[in-house]
């Protein structure tokens, strides 16, 4: 297996970001639209606030509660929260309210090395706020006072008076404490980040499929050799005057120049893929073209007899048919191979379009081989028809009449999982698979290794599209 580059950290966290970027977006601004909708369409909170102060004997505190306040203190707060209080206060303001109702918009808070009491109410408007906290407070006071003050009992054992008293009379500002919206949007924005991460990541460990490059050598087995556009799967690799397309021609070049760099063996080269539609026939096509122009004979070889568009690349005519015979009663394979004609110049389009590369490009078209394309009548659906009554008795020895005729051979094959197409992979010299970017799963990658190890391709390469 081919040893995959090394991807730092920080690349891979910028691919996960990349890849999840909508995901967060989407987010985050659903968060940011929610709360925007409820700060400004919600009604105004204010919030008046008053100071208690508790004491006992007359004091703050009593020695005999151990110079500690905190256990006071949150005793007096239990006291401000008790029912009867919130009873007394509502019957005093004369309001339809219920004293869990009223307690829910009453917050108490203390030091806990002090005896005061803060306590603050929300109501709709600063003269309800103040109103209702004052009547608390005062039904508070009372109560303290009335069952607290007054001393009931005599001698050692006698509990020391309890007191409240209001020090910060009720009062509220004049600017509501809800809702504020650029503070809301804030805590709202982080809020949907921080969610739509957290989505992201799992998503991201949902999701098996191969995004990097490192993944697709590592789970392939295979180097990465070209990445080509998608708009290849759409224009053949001739114009209707047999002029290359000079993008496609670049795009697959770095491939031309693997299948050049193999040994003298690795001649008969299979391009096939997981689907019919990953684009296969468009990379067999213009490896065809990029090869015949770097000098070689080549021949193109439609061998899928359900989904191959070899010839629409090519503008062949793809004829049909069984080969003529010999006189000696064999068939020959000469009329099945159709010319492919490139053009012999190129035009001013190319130039423009990069004219570095148009120099390239027609100095190797001087020394350009030939191009033949053998139809899909030589194939079947159970495999090679060997054009009727052939001299040929398998896939080999119809590749070996091949390579007598051209230096390589580019076999169009069906997808991997047909039987035709291991049959064509027992007898290539190097395997081709196209593969769409962020359509094939880790599982299905390291299937294709499997099947190429099984049938021993002696080397293999792969090709994205997108």
């Amino acid at each position: 297996m081919r040893k995959p580059r090394s991807q730092s950290a920080a690349r891979r966290q910028l691919e996960f970001v990349r890849r999840q970027a909508l995901l967060i977006a989407l987010v985050t601004a659903a968060a940011i639209g929610a709360a925007g909708y409820f700060a400004f369409t919600g009604h105004n909170v204010y919030r008046a606030s008053t100071k208690i102060v508790v004491g006992q004997g007359g004091g703050v505190f009593e020695p005999q509660f151990g110079n500690v306040v905190q256990p006071f203190t949150q005793t007096m707060s239990s006291l401000l929260e008790s029912d009867i209080v919130m009873r007394t206060a509502i019957r005093n303001l004369g309001v339809q309210e219920t004293p869990k109702g009223l307690l829910s918009h009453i917050n108490i808070a203390s030091n806990p090395d002090s005896a005061v009491l803060q306590v603050s109410y929300d109501a709709p408007t600063p003269e309800a706020a103040v109103r209702t906290l004052r009547e608390v407070a005062s039904a508070f006071t009372s109560l303290v006072r009335e069952k607290l003050g007054t001393p009931g009992s005599k001698g050692p054992n006698a509990l020391p008076l309890v007191s409240a008293t209001v020090f910060d009379p009720a009062h509220a500002s004049s600017t509501p404490v809800s809702p504020r919206p650029t503070r809301t949007l804030v805590f709202a924005g982080i809020i949907g980040l921080v969610l739509g991460l957290m989505l992201a990541l799992l998503r991201e460990a949902l999701d098996d499929r191969i995004y990097s490059k490192e993944d697709v050598e590592e789970y392939f087995g295979a180097p990465l050799v070209a990445e080509v556009p998608k708009s290849m799967l759409d224009r053949p690799a001739l114009e209707g005057t047999g002029q290359p397309v000079p993008s496609f021609i670049r795009a697959v070049d770095p491939l031309r120049v693997e299948c050049s760099r193999g040994e003298a063996d690795e001649r008969v080269i299979i391009v096939t893929s997981r689907r019919h539609d990953d684009g296969k026939s468009a990379i067999a096509a213009n490896l065809g073209v990029s090869l015949t122009l770097a000098g070689e004979d080549v021949i193109c070889v439609d061998a899928d007899p359900t989904g191959s568009r070899l010839a629409h690349y090519l503008h062949a005519q793809h004829r049909n048919g069984s080969a003529p015979a010999k006189p000696n009663g064999t068939a020959s394979l000469s009329p099945r191979l159709e010319e492919v004609h490139l053009a012999t110049a190129f035009g001013d389009k190319v130039g423009a379009e990069d004219p570095d590369w148009s120099s390239d490009l027609t100095a190797r078209r001087s020394n350009q081989g030939r191009l033949q394309l053998l139809g899909s009548a030589a194939t079947s659906a159970g495999g090679i028809d060997y054009l009727g009554p052939t001299p040929y008795r398998s896939v080999a020895e119809l590749v070996a009449d091949l390579k007598s005729r051209a230096r390589y051979i580019v076999v169009d094959a069906p997808p991997l999982e047909s039987g035709m197409a291991s049959e064509l992979l027992s007898v290539s010299e190097k395997a081709i698979i196209v593969t769409r970017e962020k359509k094939v799963t880790r599982e299905q990658a390291t299937l294709v290794r499997e099947t190429l190890e099984r049938l021993h391709v002696p080397s293999s390469a792969i090709v994205t599209v997108d």
